[in-house]
């Protein structure tokens, strides 16, 4: 039997979701010029900040001021080198490189240990951020303690940090624009059969180095999970996966309502927020709001959408990374996520949508990632509250037995 157009599009409950949907977009932009009209961030400045600022601290005012990668880097005086990598599809990725610690290097008389690491080649390692981000997620952090990156210069490595297509660092296309709906067509597919590979290839070339460390976040994670698995030869070039936060078959959102809608109904993401980048209008609302009032709605979202605290994120870190936080990304990868949430596979993107016509599902198979194939060592940290890592999934049927498992006992995604 034909589907009848428009009407048999999407099913009753779909058409609810959507109209609710529609009603909430028109509010928010109603919203959004209401406030090009009243002077909006000195009002919200003088009423959040006192009841919300962290106490002001001289040392890390200055990292208020930073705005990109480098700024960060340059900061705590590291030098930086900023790269491009164009993948066989055509998208121009920059990454970044920090070659060199100041403490340890040739004018400066170093210790026994830095002048062999000086002398000898150094060890690669790749750093690959999440969902939504870019490369200053590892960098902005304003405890020079607790930046990873730092940390592994300063031991020794020839560190470097990808980023993803789309996002701050990778808006660029050799054919297509931005405008275009087509340059936003991808989804984790394209990130795990294209940015990943080309990325180490990259790397390697520069350095002269046989294989790298890889260590992601999140969403890096998976990613490199895809192209592990779907690409035997990279399985040579990376020599140790360290998976921060492992994200292959997330459970999903905390909230009941939110989770069933998107489980069940990833065309309506399409409808509700285009075939293009997603979620723009964190970054108009970034620039409009306070800092602290940001910080605070940025709070209560993410309670609300996975019942995240974030305790374990001091203010003043959350005043200046909140800012760093968001990136683009294409809504495809969104509803691409939807679709593993739902079938709790890692699976490629699933073109047929999840109403269509049972005979044309009959001969429709979805194919998966075989994680269990693939053959770098892998080493987990997870922590103990995460509500989106399914750790015991991935070790008990998703992949071999890791080198070694790390849980930070409190610690959320995040």
């Amino acid at each position: 039997m034909p589907r009848i157009p428009i009407l048999g599009r999407l099913s009753f409950m779909e058409y609810q979701s959507l109209i609710v949907t529609y009603i909430l977009i028109l509010s928010e932009k109603v919203f959004r010029l209401f406030l090009w009209f009243i002077p909006v961030r000195w009002v919200l400045t003088h009423l959040m900040s006192p009841r919300y600022s962290p106490p002001s601290d001289p040392d890390t005012d200055a990292l208020y001021e930073c705005h990109d990668f480098g700024d960060f880097v340059r900061h705590w005086s590291y030098p930086v080198e900023e790269h491009t990598v164009v993948t066989q599809d055509g998208y121009i990725l920059g990454i970044h490189r920090i070659p060199d610690s100041p403490l340890c290097t040739k004018t400066r008389s170093p210790d026994a240990a830095c002048r062999r690491r000086v002398l000898n080649p150094k060890p690669v390692i790749l750093l690959w951020h999440g969902f939504m981000m870019s490369s200053e997620v590892f960098v902005c952090p304003p405890d020079r303690q607790n930046i990873l990156p730092l940390a592994l210069t300063d031991a020794g490595y020839d560190v470097w940090l990808g980023n993803t297509r789309g996002n701050k660092y990778s808006y660029r296309h050799l054919t297509r624009k931005t405008w275009q709906s087509k340059f936003w067509d991808f989804s984790l597919d394209e990130m795990a059969m294209f940015d990943v590979p080309d990325t180490v290839h990259h790397i390697l070339q520069v350095t002269g180095a046989h294989s790298l460390v890889y260590v992601g976040f999140s969403q890096g994670t998976a990613q490199m999970f895809c192209a592990l698995a779907s690409n035997r030869l990279l399985n040579d070039k990376v020599s140790l996966f360290v998976a921060l936060a492992p994200a292959t078959t997330p459970r999903g959102f905390d909230n009941d309502i939110v989770n069933a809608m998107i489980k069940t109904s990833p065309q309506v993401l399409y409808l509700m927020l285009g075939r293009k980048e997603a979620l723009s209008i964190a970054l108009v609302w970034k620039e409009m709001l306070s800092r602290s009032l940001h910080v605070w709605i940025y709070d209560r979202c993410l309670r609300f959408l996975f019942g995240w605290q974030c305790r374990n994120i001091t203010a003043q870190a959350k005043h200046i990374c909140y800012d760093h936080l968001y990136s683009f990304a294409s809504v495809k990868s969104i509803v691409h996520w939807m679709q593993i949430i739902r079938t709790g596979k890692l699976q490629f993107y699933d073109d047929v949508p999840p109403n269509a016509s049972p005979v044309f599902r009959t001969g429709h198979f979805c194919h998966r990632y075989v994680t269990a194939q693939i053959e770098t060592p892998i080493v987990l940290f997870h922590g103990g509250q995460d509500s989106l890592s399914s750790i015991e999934k991935l070790i008990g049927h998703e992949i071999r037995a890791p080198l070694f498992v790390k849980e930070v006992p409190h610690y959320e995604h995040l």
